[in-house]
């Protein structure tokens, strides 16, 4: 009874709204019309749309499918052991968003943000097999990352966003305070060596 009424309030409801809109698709679509923007070309704009489709639309859809089935709770997956299948459509359909970049030559910057979203969403995958993580925190410490280290600290406020998706996942019993964390230092550590990695050795100069 008194876990139930803990659930009431304005912060709880702030939470929750919080939850559903900085969410990992969302995160993601918002990163990479960002990316398009700042290139600021038509080119641009179309791999945006290629990458939405094949980054967010693919994986959101499978995952409505699965909540229409019945087989997972609702669209966060609390259920640790039912995020394997979602995880691994995630990282194929990733992974051929990229390859359709890399083959047609899609501006680096796109591409390197999609290869970001590969390999978080691999680690994730392997973590996740024996605890759970916050996808949540992961996602948007992560995109906060590659923002200021790619377009430069006039995107710094940004950052204040990780502490606020951190603080509604804990508040909606979602996450516990270590999951949450871990998800922040996954995403912000993880991103910074990829970033490092692709502009030193993949592209040097970028």
């Amino acid at each position: 009874m008194f876990a139930q009424q803990k659930n009431f309030g304005w912060d709880y409801s702030l939470a929750r709204w919080v939850s559903n809109i900085i969410n990992p698709p969302l995160v993601s679509v918002f990163g990479i019309l960002v990316m398009a923007s700042y290139l600021g070309t038509p080119e641009a704009f179309t791999w945006a749309a290629v990458f939405v489709s094949m980054v967010v639309i693919v994986p959101t859809g499978y995952v409505y499918l699965l909540l229409r089935q019945g087989k997972i709770e609702n669209f966060h997956i609390p259920n640790r052991e039912n995020r394997k299948k979602p995880y691994l459509v995630i990282i194929a359909s990733n992974l051929i968003g990229v390859m359709l970049m890399v083959f047609f030559q899609a501006p680096f910057l796109l591409i390197a943000f999609g290869i970001m979203g590969v390999m978080q969403s691999t680690l994730l995958y392997f973590v996740n097999m024996y605890w759970k993580i916050s996808g949540h925190t992961t996602a948007i410490s992560g995109l906060s990352v590659f923002m200021v280290a790619a377009l430069g600290w006039s995107l710094a406020p940004i950052l204040v966003t990780v502490p606020l998706v951190a603080w509604a996942r804990i508040r909606t019993y979602s996450h516990t305070f270590w999951q949450t964390f871990a998800g922040i230092l996954t995403g912000t550590s993880f991103i910074l060596l990829t970033w490092f990695v692709i502009t030193r050795f993949i592209m040097p100069g970028l």
